[in-house]
């Protein structure tokens, strides 16, 4: 299929922000955007209360409030496709990828009943696509609380449902991705040349985060930190090179500071059991959305990491989100017009395998 951008995508500053399709047109790609399915919600809402699981258990009386008050306003851009084509127009998005929002995750479900949601929540997805494939592709979820099942869903999302890759969480219910028996996803996931996009969800350890949403304003970065580093020093992306992660939310902080991985690494015995490169080597290996929301964060991500390791993210439609995401890429000084088409959408194209 060959995705041709619409006369609809605005075109900001030099270069546009986009990328160039092969009708020669711009072409945008949003590679962090939610699609939630209701029908699945109010199932697994049902198991919740029925094993006494709370969401949000550390957020404040008002974080609560203020979310319960967001879920309802953005219900209509999760539930209509039209309302949600008009938000890309407005925005200059050609495509999304869809995901599902961190709370449709069910990791803490028993493996058949997460089984069961992930492969209802994936069928969802695809008839969302089927919507206006055009404009849509999916990144699937799979039941990583089950080694084995997560396995079986990727296959079939890649193979049976026409994905472009999976949307995972951070951990497993607290235990790490790189100490979750998941080798064989990673490995699977690798020879499919599956797209990962890692998300957080809170923080695992949130006594200390229940005011000012710093659940989720110090939390999400914070765990994108450690997904990024137990990555990285347990070895996964030394085993499995060619493996296709992207980083929510910019990678979190460690971009920032990584030299202190690599001063780690150098210094100590400790750091450097399961790889046998500096740690800002394997972080070269993965790639970062464009949410940081500061033109000079994002042209920081740019110039450590590389153009075509940067990919244009909206974290739609939520409050947290860009809502000006090629206006952004816009303000990025000193970049070439290939940069800004890299980062827009070319590498979003490219690892999606939009338009082949």
């Amino acid at each position: 299929m060959i995705f041709k951008c619409a006369a609809h995508a605005p075109s900001t500053g030099a270069g546009g922000g986009g990328a160039v399709s092969r009708s020669g047109k711009t072409l945008t790609v949003d590679i962090h955007c939610h699609c939630n399915c209701a029908d699945v919600a109010a199932t697994m809402q049902a198991e919740a209360d029925r094993i006494g699981r709370a969401a949000l258990a550390y957020g404040s009386t008002l974080t609560q409030e203020v979310n319960r008050k967001q879920l309802a306003a953005i219900a209509p851009k999760m539930d209509s496709v039209d309302e949600r084509l008009a938000d890309m127009d407005r925005m200059g998005i050609d495509v999304q990828a869809l995901s599902v929002p961190p709370y449709q995750f069910y990791y803490w479900a028993e493996p058949e009943t997460g089984r069961d949601a992930a492969q209802r929540l994936n069928e969802f997805l695809v008839e969302t696509v089927a919507k206006a494939p055009e404009r849509f592709v999916a990144l699937g979820t799979v039941p990583l609380q089950d080694p084995g099942m997560a396995v079986a869903e990727l296959e079939r999302c890649m193979k049976d449902l026409g994905m472009r890759g999976v949307e995972i969480l951070t951990h497993v219910e607290g235990t790490e991705l790189s100490r979750a028996g998941l080798d064989p996803f990673f490995a699977r996931a690798e020879e499919l040349g599956a797209l990962i996009f890692i998300h957080p969800d809170g923080f695992t350890h949130g006594a200390r985060f229940q005011e000012h949403y710093f659940l989720n304003l110090v939390g999400h970065p914070v765990e994108n930190t450690l997904a990024i580093g137990h990555l990285v020093f347990d070895g996964v992306l030394d085993r499995y090179p060619g493996l296709k992660v992207c980083i929510a939310h910019g990678g979190g902080y460690v971009p920032a500071y990584a030299g202190r991985f690599d001063h780690g690494w150098h210094a100590r015995a400790d750091c450097r059991q399961h790889i046998s490169r500096p740690p800002s080597e394997y972080m070269k290996q993965l790639y970062y959305d464009s949410v940081v929301f500061e033109p000079d964060q994002l042209k920081f991500l740019i110039r450590k990491y590389g153009a075509d390791h940067i990919l244009l993210g909206t974290d739609y439609p939520f409050d947290m989100g860009e809502d000006d995401p090629v206006g952004l890429i816009a303000r990025v000084e000193g970049l070439s017009d290939d940069d800004r088409a890299a980062v827009g959408g070319m590498n979003a194209a490219r690892l999606l395998k939009i338009g082949v």
